[in-house]
């Protein structure tokens, strides 16, 4: 009898939720050819193609098939290994997070954490990335998830860190008419990157603007787009997709922002370190 190898699944599964080989091969810890080399054996094992070959990652029936499949697989292999030998790892971890990914972010990297390690506890604070980072220095997080401005260089491990556009983001189109008066803003509270961003773009393009609405709350940004008070603007992998982008209509472009990990190496606990991995796998994914 034929039995799939549970790393080639695992790689396959990868590959196809972050969209690349070479994604794949950061989060995995392996080399763009030896990831494609297990898709490889994986394929000569089935005997069968899995992925349409071509610019894309398309994948064929087979390989639709299969990735269902082996998502089934790979949580049942999971929670065996917890239930044998993860139960025994404990501990609390505490994670300071912007208010944008509690929501957009948080719920998908922690899923499956509390199957495989259901003793680690996670303290979750939310704040804009500048209180968070300051807190972090004094000491209140083991990890934290804080948005940045973009850096010419990068040193950091590329698990670490992705680099995400942002958009504008508003409810009624009628809101980015200039005739309509200064263009109404939705902002978190002064210290915000959007904020800070947002102010010097239309600045550089001596737009008149003002803040109609400020909130420390996402839900509370939430509300005053949809209700039409104003427009504002959010990295692109948290918009949710009932809001409207604004795409070509005038408004000068506000660039790229970088959203990364912070922890102390050394310090880390065992719990941390688990926690660390799935937030790595909760970055990839977005």
């Amino acid at each position: 009898m034929t039995n799939i190898p549970t790393d080639l699944l695992r790689t396959f599964v990868t590959i196809k939720d972050l969209g690349g080989f070479t994604s794949a091969g950061e989060l995995l810890g392996r080399s763009q050819p030896a990831i494609s080399l297990q898709v490889k054996k994986l394929e000569e094992l089935l005997d069968t193609r899995i992925f349409l070959r071509g610019s894309s990652l398309e994948l064929t029936e087979d390989g639709e098939y299969l990735y269902q499949a082996a998502r089934q697989i790979l949580e049942i292999n999971d929670q065996v290994i917890a239930r044998v030998r993860g139960e025994s790892i404990s501990g609390k971890v505490r994670l300071g997070i912007p208010n944008d990914f509690e929501l957009a972010f948080l719920p998908k990297a922690l899923r499956n954490l509390s199957r495989v390690y259901p003793n680690i506890i996670i303290e979750v604070d939310c704040e804009i990335s500048k209180v968070i980072l300051q807190r972090y220095q004094k000491g209140c997080y083991d990890i934290a998830l804080a948005m940045e401005r973009v850096r010419e260089e990068e040193d950091r491990d590329s698990r670490d860190y992705r680099v995400d556009q942002l958009e504008w983001v508003y409810k009624e189109r009628q809101l980015l008419d200039p005739h309509e008066g200064p263009l109404p803003l939705i902002a978190y509270p002064q210290g915000c990157i959007y904020r800070a961003i947002m102010e010097e773009s239309l600045q550089r393009q001596q737009a008149p603007y003002r803040f109609t609405y400020t909130s420390t709350s996402l839900l509370g940004i939430f509300s005053a787009i949809e209700e039409g008070l104003g427009i504002s603007a959010m990295a692109s992998s948290v918009i949710p997709d009932h809001l409207k982008q604004a795409g070509s209509s005038g408004l000068p472009d506000l660039g790229r922002v970088c959203i990364g990990l912070y922890y102390k190496e050394k310090e880390m606990s065992v719990a941390s370190r688990h926690v660390l991995d799935f937030l790595r796998s909760g970055l990839g994914n977005m």
